[in-house]
């Protein structure tokens, strides 16, 4: 686990660090996120934290790197640079939104993952 590690609710400033977020991954890391191999533009990443009810960030020395996005249907979607994968920061962004959830009155949460994306399907269970 990282100590510096801090998970807050994204806002308008954080666009540019998201957005720089989702330009450190890879097209496989993409198509695992999106199902698709496009990469965002700036106005993607304003839409998407826009389209959420709510959306998290994890924070390391003030560079964002995951960040976890909940929409009205009680699905989510996550993503944690790579090299800052399997130190928990998934895990952590889950239980985080999962609280948000849970103070919004909603019941479920659900996401949907393609069946070789492992880590996803264990921070699931």
């Amino acid at each position: 686990m990282i100590n510096a590690l801090q998970i807050k609710k994204a806002n308008f400033s954080d666009v540019e660090g998201i957005y720089n977020l989702y330009n450190s991954l890879s097209p496989d890391d993409l198509y695992m996120r999106f199902f698709s191999f496009k990469r965002l533009s700036e106005q993607d990443v304003v839409n998407l934290t826009k389209s959420s009810k709510v959306t998290l960030i994890a924070v390391i020395d003030s560079e964002i790197v995951g960040e976890i996005s909940l929409y009205d249907d009680g699905e989510f979607s996550l993503v944690v640079k790579p090299e800052h994968r399997r130190k928990g920061i998934g895990t952590l962004l889950v239980k985080s939104i999962i609280e948000e959830a849970k103070k919004l009155g909603m019941t479920k949460v659900k996401f949907y993952t393609l069946p070789d994306n492992i880590p996803m399907i264990k921070i699931g269970k």
